[in-house]
């Protein structure tokens, strides 16, 4: 009987996993032909600590395909009932497909002597490793709608908020701001004052007016974004998760938005994109690094190295390759501030962050556009 590798997606999913999965199919038919049968934890975690599983077929995987065809949950690591399951069960290994929580789980795991790995999912971009797999889409996505959205900003001479995901950290709001083009951005790493954002949107407006004859503002918000004058959402619309966590609400926090922003005098709408950013399909560079993720943890696993993550480093060559980071430090979050790459007084991104990240976004964004390619051919001409 062939031992099983499981695959476990944990919390939000990502556009990229089913690139990564059928990899790690490649590799093992490769590298290990015939010993190993490859399945999921059926609807995650909890599939696992059941013993519930769904066979991974190589031609079931459609890489283009966002979401998980296997599943997830939120759950926690039960240590014991997990290392039960994978007696009971003639478990070889686990590959958890999650982000800082969840790889946070799988070090449970490890320190309770269950054989796992770890893959770094996460579309907020924020673990202890240079990028993390659906980050690339997400920001692809939020960026190509904050573009669009200068189409109604620019006709109705309008304020437009884009919401986006990001609960605690700026990876993704920096990132579309730069690459959407922006006139500021909301984050969630500093807390604010209403009438400070209404001021700078103002300002924004305005300097748009005087050079393109009309009044506009195109301005991304982080779904975390804590700003005082804003008011919560009632008691009815919250919830929390199993790991504590509220729910956000980037809508109820877009209509606010609206509602202060016309009480300035200014015409105003949004849209949030949070779930287009996990649903779209993946892009090239995102399922390619997925893929390179899939390899490595399939590579970990053969070569006995547990405890650890695939991780993504700068290649030298204009582009990333993989490397191993252990599980404790890669599921650490990594905040955005002590980068320097944002400015939080003006509330713009600085160009460190392309010099960077340029490499990653080139191939589905381009550069950072210039103003005047996003309005309309006769306004650039004024």
């Amino acid at each position: 009987m062939k031992e099983k590798i499981v695959l476990v997606t944990a919390g939000g999913h990502i556009s990229s996993f089913h690139a990564g999965m059928k990899k790690m199919h490649e590799v093992l038919e490769e590298k290990a032909p015939g010993r190993f049968e490859l399945v999921g934890a059926k609807g995650g975690l909890k599939g696992l600590i059941d013993g519930t599983f769904i066979p991974i077929r190589y031609e079931d995987l459609d890489e283009n395909r966002a979401g998980s065809m296997i599943g997830s949950d939120r759950n926690l690591a039960q240590t014991h009932e997990i290392a039960r399951s994978v007696l009971d069960n003639d478990v070889y290994a686990i590959v958890m497909m999650g982000g800082d929580n969840h790889l946070g789980e799988a070090e449970k795991c490890h320190d309770a002597g269950i054989r796992i790995v770890g893959y770094p999912k996460t579309m907020d971009g924020d673990l202890t490793s240079h990028i993390t797999l659906g980050w690339e889409t997400a920001v692809t996505v939020g960026a190509m709608q904050t573009r669009y959205h200068y189409n109604s900003a620019t006709t109705a001479g309008r304020v437009f908020y884009v919401g986006l995901f990001g609960r605690n950290t700026d990876w993704i709001l920096a990132a579309v701001n730069a690459y959407g083009g922006g006139d500021i951005g909301i984050p969630c790493e500093q807390k604010y004052k209403i009438e400070y954002i209404l001021e700078r949107v103002e300002a924004a407006f305005n300097r748009n007016k005087e050079r393109y004859g009309v009044g506009f503002a195109v301005v991304p918000y982080s779904e975390g974004a804590i700003i005082d004058g804003v008011s919560p959402p009632p008691d009815a619309h919250r919830s929390t998760d199993k790991h504590d966590q509220v729910k956000l609400q980037p809508e109820w926090l877009g209509m606010e938005l609206v509602r202060l922003t016309r009480g300035r005098g200014m015409d105003a709408a949004f849209q949030a994109h949070t779930y287009d950013m996990r649903d779209s399909p993946p892009t090239p560079t995102d399922k390619a690094l997925s893929a390179m993720a899939g390899g490595a943890c399939m590579d970990m696993i053969l070569d006995g190295d547990f405890g650890k993550s695939a991780i993504f480093v700068p290649d030298g060559n204009g582009f990333y390759t993989t490397k191993r980071g252990r599980l404790d430090v890669v599921s650490k979050q990594r905040f955005l501030k002590p980068t320097g790459h944002f400015n939080y007084g003006d509330m713009l991104t600085n160009p460190s962050f392309a010099k960077e990240y340029g490499p990653l976004f080139q191939t589905s964004l381009g550069g950072v556009p210039k103003k005047d390619d996003l309005v309309y051919k006769n306004m650039a001409r004024r």
